[in-house]
C-alpha cells in the first residue's frame, strides 16, 4: 500500500471515530434527558408569576462573622437585628489579604483598594429566624468573599450564606501557594456546613439559634458551579444553582459530569459572552438535567460581571489593577479575570446584579418554603429585565 493509501485509510479511520464519538454523546445526551416530573409546580401560572419581587434589597440588614476550618476560613452572612447595628460600620475586604506573602510583597504599599460590602460585622442576628442555610463555592483563581454583592443580598431576603475558601483552586494556590492538607471540593463545603451548625447551637456564638437543620440550598460560580452540582449528591441538597458553569459535552461520555437525578432541582445561569465557560455548554447542562430545571441568559454578560465584585475592585477590576502595577501574572489568569469586565462591550456589574439576584433569591425562597408558591419565576418576568436574553425552565 502506498503512502498516499495509507494517509487517506487513516484519515477515514479518524473521521470515523469522531463520528462515532458524536453520536455516542448523542445517545448519552438523549438518555440523559427525561420526561418532566408532575411534581413541579408551573411558575408561569403562579399568581406572581411576573413580579421581579426580588431585585431589590430585602427587608433585613445583614450580619457577617467568620468562622475557621483550621487551614482555611468559611464567611457567615446572616439576617441581623436592626436595633442591633448601631454604629457598626459596613464590613470592608482587601484583595491582597488573598494572595501569598512572597506576591504580596511586589505589590506596592498603596495598592490596596478596599471593597465595601453590604454588611456589618459582628451584630447581633435578628430575632425572627432561623433561617435556611445556602452554601456557596467560590470559582478557579478566587477566593470566598468574591461574591458579597449576591451573597449579602440573599442574607437580607432570610437566608444564612456560608462561603468557605476552595484553597485548591484559589488565588493564593494558582500564585504559587497550594494549601499544605488539600482535599476534594465537597469535603471542605462539608467541613463548612457542620462548622456553622456547630456555631449555631452554641449559646455564645452569634450565630446561636439562627440556622434551620435539614436541607441546604447550594449556588456557585465557575468551577464552584460545578461543587454545587456535586452536592447534589448529599442527602440535604436538592437544589443547585451553578452560575457561568457549564458542562462539557465529553464530560457526558466519560461519566465524570456531576451527577444529577430527576430528584434535583437545577437552575443554570450564564452570559451569553462568556469566554471561559461557553454558553453552548451551558446550554448542554440544562438539556440534560432531568428533573426540574430553569435556564437564565443574560446578554451583556461574560463571566465575571453578572456574578462576582471582581470587576468593582479597585479601577476597572482585579486585572486591570494588577497590570497597572506591572504584576506578573500568566496570560490565561488575566483571561480569567478580566471576562466580562470591559465596558463595553458588557454592561457594568450594577446594572446585571439585580438580575442575577432575583432569579437565585426567588428560587431558593422557593425551594426553602418560605414562598409557598414560584414568584418572579415565570416567563412573564423577563419583562423587567433587559438584559435576560433567555428564559426557559420546565416545571
Amino acid at each position: 500500500m502506498n503512502d498516499h493509501s495509507s494517509r487517506t485509510r487513516a484519515r477515514g479511520h479518524r473521521i470515523a471515530g469522531l463520528a462515532a464519538m458524536v453520536a455516542a454523546l448523542a445517545v448519552v445526551a438523549a438518555a440523559c434527558v427525561m420526561p418532566p416530573p408532575v411534581t413541579g409546580v408551573d411558575p408561569d401560572t403562579a399568581p406572581r408569576a411576573g413580579d421581579p419581587a426580588y431585585a431589590g434589597r430585602g427587608p433585613h440588614p445583614v450580619g457577617v462573622t467568620t468562622l475557621s476550618l483550621g487551614d482555611r476560613e468559611v464567611e457567615v452572612w446572616y439576617p441581623a437585628d436592626p436595633a442591633g447595628i448601631g454604629a457598626t460600620p459596613l464590613d470592608t475586604y482587601f484583595i491582597r489579604d488573598f494572595v501569598p506573602p512572597s506576591f504580596d510583597a511586589l505589590i506596592p504599599p498603596e495598592v490596596n483598594p478596599p471593597y465595601v460590602t453590604d454588611a456589618h460585622r459582628g451584630v447581633p442576628a435578628a430575632a425572627d429566624g432561623p433561617f435556611p442555610l445556602v452554601v456557596f463555592s467560590h470559582g478557579a483563581a478566587s477566593f470566598r468573599l468574591q461574591s458579597t454583592e449576591l451573597t449579602t443580598h440573599l442574607a437580607s431576603w432570610g437566608f444564612v450564606v456560608i462561603s468557605p475558601d476552595y484553597l485548591e483552586r484559589g488565588l493564593r494556590s494558582v500564585l504559587g501557594s497550594p494549601p499544605v492538607s488539600p482535599r476534594a471540593d465537597t469535603v471542605v463545603a462539608g467541613q463548612a456546613i457542620d462548622a456553622t451548625l456547630a456555631a449555631a447551637a452554641e449559646p455564645t456564638s452569634v450565630l446561636s439559634g439562627i440556622v434551620e437543620g435539614g436541607e441546604v440550598l447550594a449556588f456557585g460560580h465557575s468551577a464552584g458551579g460545578g461543587t454545587s452540582l456535586r452536592l447534589l449528591a448529599r442527602p440535604d441538597v436538592d437544589t443547585a444553582i451553578p452560575m457561568a458553569s457549564g458542562v462539557n459535552p465529553l464530560s457526558i461520555l466519560t461519566g465524570t459530569a456531576p451527577q444529577v437525578t430527576a430528584e434535583d432541582a437545577v437552575t443554570w445561569i450564564a452570559g451569553q459572552g462568556d469566554g471561559i465557560a461557553a454558553i453552548a455548554n451551558v446550554r448542554t447542562g440544562y438539556d440534560v438535567t432531568p428533573g426540574e430545571k430553569k435556564i437564565v441568559e443574560l446578554s451583556g454578560a461574560g463571566h465575571n460581571n453578572a456574578f462576582t465584585d471582581i470587576c468593582e475592585i479597585g479601577e476597572g477590576g482585579v486585572v486591570q489593577l494588577a497590570v497597572a502595577t506591572g504584576l506578573p501574572i500568566p496570560p490565561q489568569l488575566l483571561s480569567l479575570g478580566d471576562d466580562g469586565c470591559r465596558v463595553p462591550p458588557f454592561r457594568d456589574s450594577a446594572e446585571l446584579w439585580p438580575e442575577v439576584q432575583h432569579f437565585v433569591t426567588a428560587e431558593f425562597r422557593y425551594r426553602a418554603g418560605i414562598d409557598a408558591q414560584p414568584v418572579g419565576l415565570g416567563r412573564q418576568v423577563t419583562a423587567a429585565f433587559d438584559d435576560v436574553a433567555r428564559y426557559d425552565h420546565r416545571p
